[in-house]
């Protein structure tokens, strides 16, 4: 297969013959490749009801390194702030004119009931510094949404409303992430862990037993992912392009 063949059109994704080598492995993923599996995750998950956003790789890049006073209005149409979970892939590339991509990918999970920004790295402080990027760019920006009226009560006393809680700063916190156990698989477990916290979010409402999306991802995600998520996703594509 050419490496410029185009093999799939999803959504806003192209994947093409290079993006297939890669998959098969054994290779690092490319950045199409998991730009696919997240807009298919968004397809199953993002809605009204999930209040939850699968943000693009190429997205989450230029978050985490802009430096543009008009940010704001570039996460505006992503609708930040209406989103409970919020999910950014990260990269290690220092290559800002996009000449080449790095080698290390990891995940930061944005909650809005603890405020926090959580990293999640396959090779524990390996992207520290690169997640730190996306925390610092947008910590202004996120929060819990403010309530657009104060209490009946305090209308009455005619008091004013404590400062509202989105003003507080969120905090940046690591997170125990499953471990990869080769050098070429960091991709695999950023696409294993988005899919189990999408799984847990979506059958909070069934009673599961993982009481937050952090015990979801301890729970179902492991070294198991190297050896069965590269097929899945291979077939995945395969019927996609068969429908």
């Amino acid at each position: 297969m050419d490496e410029r063949e185009i093999v799939l059109s999803y959504k806003d994704v192209v994947l093409r013959g290079v993006d297939l080598h890669a998959l098969q492995g054994p290779f690092y993923l490319t950045d199409q490749i998991i730009a696919f599996y997240f807009s298919y995750l968004s397809s199953l998950y993002d809605s009204k009801e999930e209040d939850i956003l699968l943000v693009h790789p190429s997205v989450s890049f230029f978050l985490a390194h802009s430096r543009d006073e008009n940010l704001g209005d570039f996460m505006e149409p992503l609708k930040l702030s209406t989103k409970k979970l919020v999910l950014f892939p990260v990269n290690d590339c220092t290559d800002f004119d996009g000449g080449q991509s790095g080698a290390h990918w990891s995940l930061v999970v944005y909650d809005r009931t603890k405020n926090s920004f959580s990293h999640l790295d396959s090779i524990a402080g390996a992207n520290h510094l690169h997640a730190l990027h996306i925390y610092k760019s947008l910590k202004g920006f996120m929060g819990p949404p403010v309530a657009t009226q104060p209490p009946q009560s305090m209308i009455n006393e005619e008091k004013k409303p404590p400062a509202p809680i989105a003003d507080a700063i969120p905090e940046f916190v690591e997170v125990p992430s499953p471990q990869q156990k080769n050098g070429y698989d960091c991709g695999i477990y950023v696409i294993a862990i988005a899919r189990a916290v999408c799984q847990w979010f979506s059958s909070t409402r069934n009673n599961n037993k993982d009481v937050d999306w952090i015990s979801a991802v301890q729970r179902h995600v492991d070294a198991s992912v190297e050896i069965t998520m590269r097929d899945e996703i291979m077939k995945l594509i395969q019927e996609l392009r068969d429908a």
